[in-house]
């Protein structure tokens, strides 16, 4: 196996540590990978936690042994379909390096939590990218190096203090920048406005792209610093009205005046004008 993966994965061999592989749960690769392998040389990641209902079909991580089995390198010659990652250990304890990440998994308040996509190599890409060098031991625990497809190339990463960390509180990972986070943010208000102002969107869209003028009001937002719901909502809809009608809404901020003030007079401003019709 002459790839780079497999440079890798050699000198991870040959300098004695483990190799393993943490596979999303759903793909294709999945049962030939598991019909090789007896259960020490595997677990589900959510086995054990509270989303334990989803192991079945969730994230695992498998050890290495036979570096050119088929399942592998039909893997790792199609790395843009974002299946995982490749790390190494200094042994073969599964368990440890399963409880590591358990201990991660679950992020946000009780009763309001979400999983944390950790099998994702995205995920990953982006937290090692965000991450001093500092937080890696803590973030990566036993790991002492991992490989990962990034941005239409392999990267690797090595971890400078292999070990085993508490989960500190908050983690730093958590504040990673999604770069998708913006288009998302769009198209769920796209969808809104779909779903309770159609008719206003229908006639935005007769002389405007919705996606320009929303992209327009959303970099007024992020300029006034409007960031929390009622604020985007209040503004996106008033401005869709604005469009679409005549208004006497004076929105732009007072010198010196605080976001949240702002935010505040333009709103009781609104209510003023409303009442009036």
């Amino acid at each position: 196996m002459e790839s780079m993966p497999g440079r890798w994965m050699a000198r991870q061999h040959q300098a004695g540590r483990r190799l393993c592989l943490i596979l999303d749960g759903k793909h294709a690769a999945r049962e030939p990978l598991l019909t090789v392998r007896h259960l020490p040389q595997y677990c589900c990641l959510y086995a054990e936690t509270a989303v334990a209902e989803l192991a079945s079909t969730g994230p695992i991580i498998l050890l290495l042994d036979q570096l050119g089995e088929p399942a592998l390198v039909e893997l790792l010659q199609h790395p843009q379909t974002n299946w995982g990652w490749l790390c190494s250990l200094p042994g073969d304890d599964l368990q440890g390096l399963a409880r590591h990440w358990r201990e991660r998994l679950l992020v946000g308040p009780a009763g309001s939590q979400a999983v944390y996509r950790i099998h994702d190599n995205r995920t990953l890409a982006r937290a090692l990218a965000h991450l001093s060098i500092d937080d890696w031991p803590v973030f990566l625990g036993p790991l002492i190096s991992v490989y990962y497809w990034h941005e239409d190339r392999w990267c690797e990463g090595e971890n400078p203090a292999p070990g085993e960390y508490p989960a500190p509180v908050p983690a730093p990972w958590l504040n990673t920048p999604n770069p998708q986070a913006q288009a998302i943010l769009h198209a769920n208000i796209l969808r809104y406005l779909l779903t309770e102002h159609s008719e206003r969107l229908a006639a935005l869209v007769e002389f405007q792209d919705p996606r320009i003028w929303l992209a327009q009001v959303l970099e007024q937002a992020r300029a006034w610093q409007w960031r929390g719901p009622q604020q985007l909502e209040f503004l996106v809809v008033r401005r869709l009205e604005e469009a679409t009608q005549t208004s006497g809404i004076r929105w732009q901020p007072m010198q010196e005046e605080a976001p949240g003030d702002h935010f505040e007079r333009v709103l009781k401003q609104w209510r003023r004008l409303r009442e009036k019709v």
